[in-house]
C-alpha cells in the first residue's frame, strides 16, 4: 500500500553542526563564540517560528559587533553546518522508487533550509515540506503535525509513518495516533520499515 513518509530533516537526513555556526559568525562579528551562541539562542524560537526572519537577528549582530558585516557572508556563516547522512538518503531513494509519498516535517530556519535545498539535490524527491517558520509551529506542538497531515493529504493518519531522532517528537505524533518511530540509525530505520510493509 502506498504510504505517506514523513522524514525530520536534521539528524536524521542531515547531521548539523550548531558549534560550527557559532564559530564561524563568531569570527565575522569579533564577538565571543559564548555570545553568538547566546544570542542565536535568545533568537532560536522566534526564528524557527518565522516571527523574525534573517535578516533581523543580522542587523542585531551587527549592532552587537559595532561594524556592518555583509548579509550573505553571515547567511553562509549561519548556514554551512550540514553534511549527509548517506544510508537514510539512500532509504529516502528507495521509499521513492516504491511509489510512497516523501515529506519532511522540521523545525527549522529560513537560512538552513535554503541552504540544505541547494546543497543537497536529494530534497526535489520530496513531495513536500512542513516547515516550522512557514506554518508557525514547532514540534512537539499539536498544530504542526495537523499542519503536515494536511498539507500531505492524509486523510487516514494510519496510513503515515513518521521519525524523528528527538523522541518527545516521536511521541507527540504518537498521540495524535500518528505512527512514529525514533531515528537512531539507518538499519533500525529499514527494519521499522520492513515490519510494517513499506520497504
Amino acid at each position: 500500500m502506498k504510504r505517506t513518509i514523513f522524514f525530520d530533516l536534521g539528524n536524521v537526513l542531515i547531521f548539523f553542526d550548531p558549534q560550527k555556526m557559532c564559530r564561524q559568525i563568531a569570527a565575522l562579528s569579533s564577538l565571543s563564540e559564548q555570545h553568538v551562541h547566546d544570542v542565536m539562542l535568545q533568537y532560536g524560537d522566534l526564528y524557527e517560528r518565522g516571527s523574525v526572519d534573517s535578516r533581523t537577528i543580522h542587523d542585531e549582530f551587527c549592532r552587537m559587533a559595532q561594524k556592518q558585516i555583509h548579509f550573505d557572508t553571515w547567511i553562509d556563516a549561519v548556514s554551512d553546518i550540514f553534511e549527509p547522512n548517506l544510508e537514510v538518503i539512500a532509504i529516502a531513494h528507495l521509499l521513492k522508487e516504491k511509489g510512497h509519498c516523501l515529506f519532511l516535517l522540521s523545525n527549522t530556519c529560513s537560512a538552513h533550509f535554503n541552504r540544505a535545498l541547494s546543497q543537497f539535490p536529494f530534497l526535489k524527491i520530496f513531495d513536500g515540506y512542513v516547515l516550522s517558520y512557514e506554518v508557525g509551529a514547532r514540534k512537539p506542538e499539536k498544530k504542526i503535525y495537523e499542519k503536515a497531515l494536511e498539507i500531505a493529504g492524509c486523510q487516514n493518519r494510519k496510513h503515515c509513518f513518521y521519525t524523528d531522532d528527538i523522541l518527545s517528537y516521536v511521541e507527540s505524533a504518537r498521540s495524535l495516533d500518528i505512527d512514529a518511530e525514533q531515528y537512531q540509525s539507518p538499519q533500525e530505520l529499514t527494519q521499522h520499515l520492513h515490519a510494517r510493509g513499506i520497504l
